[in-house]
């Protein structure tokens, strides 16, 4: 009876652990999986699976309690500024009212402070651990400009729903505020997931970063749970959806760790769980006969467990200390605690604002203008009446007494009658007089200029250096977005026009226009606008933009076809930088060039340059040309060929891109190419090309064995000869190769190897003596085309059944100042055609063991740097494993390369030896090997008496592991490994 009950009991046990899992789970590595699914899931912030964060903050942790700075009750209440963006749908409305977002904050400091009702319902046995945070939060006082703000952002979105993790980008487009001053919680339609949040784990030194980090820092929540809403379809919501996401941002992990009974949420006050409780819902009854697999007091009544929000009630002392840690240490959260967002900004009593011009544009064609503008109330009192005047050319040509009834924050546009223009240029101005029939207490918001263009158009050819009177138009100078400055390019004193990001007197993601005079083209067949740009990053933001668009109609208005748009690390130039960025010299400087024809636009075009501030650093513009091209009517360039540079295949496909550098609409071209020593002739046809369009065709080529030295020439225009055949040919070359290495491999570049060296320039991995040894370097010192690469990659590697392997270099590398080289490795899983993983990328800073100015070579041992890791078990392996070495050249110092291993992932043996795990061991054993060079090995089990259980052969072992069954009978035993560099026996021990 015994026997069977235990059984049953077994078996219950078992059925309830599938059935919860059923019912409500969430398994992080695969949560993007479930944005199909028609239910809503509780949560779905990315947890980094690395221990390096837990490493560095249980350091910080005991850090404090050894210097006897303990964690106590009644400590500083830490206070976090908080800005609610209500993102509405194009469909309708969210319907989240102020009361409610008001409503959510007081819900949110009940539970951090331990003061809300239902803290009575915490089970006795967990009294002792449930804790006062010491964390509240406050709505924002103040923008990011220093402005009154109630802490609530309503905008219109783009999108019904969006989803938390593929959707950031475009989330944060749509309205964000600097996430070092400001909690920022996202309300809107979140389709599948109740929350999701930002883990702080970005900018701590030793700790790896991840990507949705850099790019977005804050809490989402979907709206039907965002404060109380006793509708809500999973559950009635009490506003415990923020709680769950907010203890996420501040560091916390699910309760049962998100793994089973043997996985830490690393605090140790809360008992261990096998999973999450989704689903419990009231009367929540403890103990709960749902969670007795791995204690009989498992936590679900915490925040952060998956229980309805009427369950939950507590955090307890363990996950306070955390926070409060990351608070205080982490450098995106501990600016929090600092932030001017916390204070009252100075009000005025009656304080009307300039809060943007709409009309007029900084050039206008026609005479008549209409000037209109956007007024704001920053005051204190509401606004019932103002004076509002407009001038031209220095003189006031119409009033306004505006009476209205104009809240505190609220906003309003006010238009004049239309005025003719007498003469251009001139400045439009507006400017605030009384408010409240009393002077304006803030006159710094009270004016604003726009300068008037030209209304007749400009011919070509147009250049501004920035050297001398300005030709373009716009917000420039000292006190504006846009000013000149010393940027050096070939010399120190050069001159360009720089977009303040760095410190900008702009909002936050607002557009700032710089615009070219009005040109007209009729009579010229063709133009060319060409610029150069420099711009740097910042570690914390990154997303400033650059744009330049195109105006038919007189800078009316302007398309939403850019002809150049580039954002955050695509627009940057040099590396990142915290200070504010200066150019250094031409290497920092990029060129860029479009052709302009009348037929694609109009006779008369405006050129406007955009800025975005996205709170980062400062971007140069300088050398802006227009002139006159003089083109080919048909006229094709072959740019560039896209193949792979080495490939197991027969057949290959290559991509070759072209240009239409004429000014006659391309339709159709003809190209041959060589392909298994034949030409093939073959013809693009259905295309509609403008002047300055590029297309991109896909050819396949076939192949012979080792090098094939290809060619390709388009040879026809629209079906008669091109104008100018001098740019209509390329050649390239693909080879081909059937050698493999078996897996796993040691390339310490002492003997030969059969990876290959590919550049596109002389500035290529080399082998070379140094340091007593072979190694391979590039010489990056001496001056090389920047952004050149050269690749190191290997044969088809053999894994046999492996699903992930381990990877193993050292680099030797010195950073040199004003520089920046890059080595990435990159993995094929198609023999080579292409390169689609990226298992590692490090800049000069993260490569470097040193800096120096002088080319460097290691001396010894400790100038070189180790990496390890770990080749990520999502890739579908096969035998067509390729991994490439890739070196970018930014000319800034030699680096070198050593010891390159694939192996098993990192196990830890001692070199030249073995580890057997786990020891003792149930039904399994495994034998882990690390051996100089390969060998055959032999590997017995032995009992005690030394009789042999069984004997298995291995043949190139090198760093692997293998797998061993057990016996049925419980005791000791011995493993004998013999082999050429190895004969040793260890203990095992086995367990029933």
């Amino acid at each position: 009876m015994q026997s069977t009950s235990l059984h049953q009991t077994i078996q219950m046990q078992s059925f309830r652990i599938a059935l919860r899992r059923m019912r409500f789970s969430l398994f992080i590595g695969l949560f993007i999986l479930t944005f199909f699914l028609s239910a809503q899931e509780r949560c779905g912030t990315k947890i980094p699976e690395t221990t390096l964060f837990e490493n560095w903050l249980q350091q910080k942790i005991q850090s404090k309690a050894s210097q006897g700075r303990a964690f106590k009750t009644h400590a500083t209440v830490y206070e976090i500024p908080v800005v609610v963006h209500i993102i509405e749908p194009p469909n309708g409305s969210l319907n989240i009212s102020d009361a409610r977002v008001l409503r959510q904050i007081e819900i949110l400091n009940e539970d951090f402070r331990r003061t809300n009702a239902d803290a009575i319902n915490t089970p006795t046995v967990f009294l002792p651990v449930a804790s006062d945070t010491e964390i509240q939060f406050t709505l924002a006082k103040q923008d990011p400009e220093g402005n009154p703000t109630n802490g609530i952002v309503r905008v219109q979105g783009s999108k019904n729903q969006y989803r938390p993790a593929l959707d950031q980008d475009l989330i944060r487009s749509e309205s964000y505020w600097p996430p070092a001053n400001y909690l920022n919680i996202f309300v809107l339609d979140l389709q599948s997931f109740l929350g999701y949040a930002s883990f702080p784990i970005s900018d701590l030194p030793g700790v790896d970063n991840t990507s949705d980090d850099s790019i977005w820092d804050g809490v989402q929540v979907d709206y039907n749970y965002f404060g109380e809403n006793p509708s809500a379809s999973a559950f009635p919501s009490v506003g415990r959806t923020a709680t769950h996401e907010i203890g996420h941002y501040l560091g916390l992990r699910h309760i049962w760790g998100d793994g089973g009974c043997g996985v830490d949420d690393f605090v140790t006050d809360t008992p261990i769980a096998d999973d999450d409780n989704g689903g419990l819902s009231s009367p929540c009854t403890f103990p709960s006969d749902d969670n007795t697999v791995c204690s009989t007091d498992e936590m679900f009544q915490n925040y952060m467990d998956y229980t309805d929000d009427g369950c939950m009630n507590l955090f307890t002392t363990g996950q306070r200390d955390r926070m409060r840690t990351i608070l205080e240490n982490s450098p995106r959260r501990t600016s929090l605690l600092s932030s001017p967002a916390l204070v009252e900004p100075a009000r005025f009593s009656n304080d009307l604002a300039i809060q943007r011009v709409l009309s007029p544009n900084y050039a206008e064609c026609d005479n008549l203008i209409t000037p209109s503008l956007e007024v704001s109330n920053h005051g204190s009192n509401p606004i019932t009446s103002y004076d509002l005047a407009l001038s031209i050319g220095g003189s006031q040509v119409q009033s306004v007494n505006q009476i209205t009834s104009l809240n505190i924050d609220e906003t309003e546009v006010v238009a004049f009658s239309s005025e003719v223009i007498a003469e251009t240029p001139t400045t439009v101005e507006f400017s605030i007089s009384n408010v409240n029939g009393m002077a304006d207490g803030n006159s710094l918001n009270d004016t604003r200029n726009i300068p008037l263009s030209q209304a007749t158009a400009a011919s070509l050819p147009f250049s501004e250096d920035f050297e001398s009177d300005l030709n373009i138009l716009g917000n420039n100078g000292a006190n504006e977005p846009w000013e000149v400055a010393t940027a050096p390019r070939e010399v120190v004193t050069n001159k360009a026009l720089k977009f303040k990001s760095f410190q900008s007197n702009t909002a936050f993601g607002e557009d700032t226009w710089i615009k070219t005079p009005i040109f007209d083209l009729s009579g010229i067949n063709s133009a060319k606008l060409s610029f150069s740009y420099a711009y740097a990053s910042t570690s914390a933001t990154f997303w400033d933009g650059l744009a330049v668009k195109v105006s038919t109609d007189c800078g009316a208005s302007f398309s939403d076809d850019f002809l150049f748009n580039s954002y955050g690390p695509n627009l940057a130039t040099a590396a990142s930088t915290d200070d504010t960025y200066i150019p250094q010299n031409t290497t920092e400087w990029r060129d860029t060039v479009f052709i302009i024809t009348p037929s694609a636009f109009s006779d008369i075009v405006q050129f406007a340059f955009v800025g975005q501030n996205g709170g980062g650093n400062n971007i140069y513009i300088d050398n802006i040309s227009i002139i006159q091209a003089n083109l080919n009517a048909r006229d094709i360039s072959v740019l560039e060929v896209e193949s792979p540079v080495l490939t197991c295949r027969n057949t290959t496909s290559v991509d070759f891109r072209v240009r239409n550098v004429g000014f006659e609409k391309i339709t159709s071209f003809t190209y041959e190419y060589s392909s298994g020593g034949t030409t093939v002739t073959e013809t693009a046809s259905g295309l509609s090309l403008n002047s300055g369009v590029f297309q991109t065709v896909a050819i396949d080529v076939d192949l012979s064995d080792g090098d094939n030295d290809l060619s390709l020439t388009v040879t026809d225009v629209n079906g008669a000869s091109d104008d100018d055949l001098s740019n209509n040919s390329t050649n390239f070359s693909v080879e081909k190769t059937l050698t493999t290495d078996s897996y796993p491999l040691l390339v310490d570049f002492e003997t030969s190897n059969d990876w290959k060296v590919f550049s596109e320039s002389s500035q290529k991995w080399t082998k070379t003596f140094v340091s007593d040894s072979w190694a391979l370097y590039v010489d990056a010192f001496h001056p090389a085309e920047i952004g050149t690469q050269s690749w190191f990659i290997s044969p088809s590697l053999d894994i046999g059944t492996l699903d992930s392997a381990g990877l193993a270099f050292k680099v030797s590398y010195a950073e040199r100042t004003g520089f920046s080289d890059r080595l990435q490795v990159l993995m094929s899983v198609n023999c080579g055609e292409s390169h689609p993983f990226e298992i590692f990328n490090a800049s000069s800073d993260s490569l470097a063991i040193t800096q120096s100015n002088s080319a460097w070579s290691p001396k010894s041992t400790s100038d070189w740097k180790e990496f390890k890791l770990d080749l990520k078990s999502s890739i579908v392996w096969n035998d067509e494993i390729r991994l490439a070495f890739v070196f970018t050249n930014g000319s800034g110092n030699n680096i070198f390369l050593d010891d390159i291993q694939v192996g098993i992932k990192p196990i830890s043996v001692t070199e030249n030896s073995f580890n057997i795990f786990p020891n003792p061991a149930i039904s399994n054993f495994n034998v882990a090997f690390s051996l100089a060079e390969r060998d055959d090995v032999v590997v017995q089990l032995m009992d005690i008496s030394g009789k042999i259980i069984y004997t298995r052969r291995y043949k190139n072992v090198l760093d692997q592991v293998y797998d061993f069954s057990t016996v049925a009978e419980e005791g000791f035993y011995f493993v004998k490994i013999t082999g050429k560099q190895i004969n040793k026996i260890e203990r095992l021990y086995i367990r029933r």
